[in-house]
């Protein structure tokens, strides 16, 4: 027996509270968000993440729901690092690993909730072979039209949509490390680029297509980002205790030119730093 079928529930949020405290935290029917969920936050609610995503589809029945849908599992293996994988283990990854599909690849590693909604009729996904996003609501084709697989988190792809629509970021036990949506800052103040690539499908066979993209979360600070932002604009921030976790709701545009505004003077901060030392190595890209 795992340990956590030992120990007892004792904390519930119900469909009902769930919804009533999105709406005391200012969602609106026609608000756009995009969406985080760590759902053991909560102890334990009926029906999990079919509840959750009934309920967010309540709340925003006028609106968008937006989640992650990344497969980075997909990204070229001799590149990895978290796990690394050999060199003859990369190879015959490599040479094996299926073309993505935005239908059928399913999402990894950032919780069922995600790829529960994924699989819902009515769900839009992006096709970027990496860093696709998922969508339903009024603007869901919208948001997930691409016509590049370049920059993904940038001013082509889905989070600039949601920045247009000044959209939110709901984060239901989550904080600021999972926080999406401070990709398009980093994509949008010129850091160098370098190249991926993904397997994508040619006819009836894979072919690993390259594109450009810049260096995602180097300094791995983004909680420090969010706290940031939260002493600097308190009062754009709403968030709401539920049983042991919480739930936060912050502004997409305003949280996205504070981090914007960070970015370039770290970088900056960085760069100059490293002259000083007598070397300038790039910024490290996964």
């Amino acid at each position: 027996m795992a340990e956590w079928q030992k120990t007892p529930v004792t904390a519930v949020v119900t469909a009902a509270e769930l919804r009533n405290q999105l709406l005391a935290l200012g969602i609106r029917s026609t608000d756009s968000c995009l969406v985080h969920t760590a759902l053991s936050q909560f102890g334990y609610i009926p029906g999990g993440e079919q509840t959750v995503v009934s309920v967010l589809k309540h709340v925003l029945s006028q609106g968008n729901i937006v989640m992650p849908a990344q497969t980075v599992d997909y990204s070229d293996p001799r590149t990895w690092d978290t796990p690394a994988a050999t060199a003859s283990a990369a190879q015959r990854i490599y040479a094996n690993m299926p073309p993505f599909d935005r239908q059928l690849s399913p999402v990894h590693f950032i919780g069922r909730t995600p790829e529960y909604f994924r699989t819902l009729p009515g769900t839009v996904r992006s096709n970027h072979p990496l860093y696709s996003m998922t969508a339903w609501g009024q603007n869901s084709v919208e948001i997930c039209e691409t016509t590049t697989l370049d920059l993904p988190f940038g001013v082509s792809g889905p989070l600039q949509k949601l920045y247009a629509l000044n959209g939110k970021v709901v984060m239901l036990g989550t904080d600021y490390e999972s926080c999406t949506v401070l990709h398009l800052a980093e994509s949008t103040i010129d850091r160098p680029q370098h190249r991926e690539i993904a397997p994508v499908a040619v006819g009836d066979r894979t072919e690993w297509r390259g594109f450009n993209n810049v260096p995602l979360e180097p300094y791995d600070d983004f909680n420090r980002v969010g706290a940031r932002f939260e002493q600097a604009q308190p009062h754009l921030v709403r968030r709401l205790a539920v049983a042991p976790g919480t739930i936060t709701v912050v502004p997409i545009r305003p949280l996205v030119d504070f981090a914007r505004d960070y970015y370039h003077r770290k970088d900056q901060q960085h760069q100059a730093e490293l002259r000083q030392w007598g070397t300038v190595p790039a910024l490290k890209t996964n």
